[in-house]
């Protein structure tokens, strides 16, 4: 099945008698067609990291080891990450989650000039997820 155009991912929704309220829809549309351009924190913490809070993110660096942080992971939850620089970027994930096969709150290192989609394959039952990453060639 091929995927939908972008006017269908774009139309907007009205309140009415639905399962899932208009406001509700279109936020997850707005969501999910989001991009933000950031410049990863020089703290290189996962407290100090740029918060990702976009769908897509293009990410600059100043120094090797920059940080960004992603958000709270749930199921399904996908997020694509281009390093813009000549610096490998730290990418940690949110407290308490993991970057597969990192243990819980450690950065995993994205190379210079790479491009990557983080995405949430399992939640445990306390709520922590494991982000999965596919790295562009």
């Amino acid at each position: 099945m091929p995927l939908p155009s972008l006017a269908v991912l774009r139309q907007r929704f009205i309140a009415s008698r639905q399962l899932l309220p208009g406001d509700w829809a279109n936020a997850i549309t707005d969501a999910l067609s989001s991009t933000q351009t950031a410049t990863a924190s020089t703290t290189q913490t996962q407290a100090g990291g740029t918060k990702i809070t976009n769908a897509a993110v293009a990410v600059t660096t100043a120094n090797a080891n920059d940080a960004v942080t992603l958000p709270k992971g749930g199921p399904g939850l996908e997020i694509f990450i281009s390093n813009l620089s000549a610096n490998a970027l730290g990418v940690f994930p949110a407290p308490g989650d993991t970057i597969f096969p990192s243990a819980a709150d450690a950065v995993l290192a994205q190379a210079a000039s790479k491009s990557a989609i983080y995405k949430v394959i399992s939640v445990t039952a306390a709520g922590a997820a494991t982000w999965y990453k596919l790295v562009s060639a």
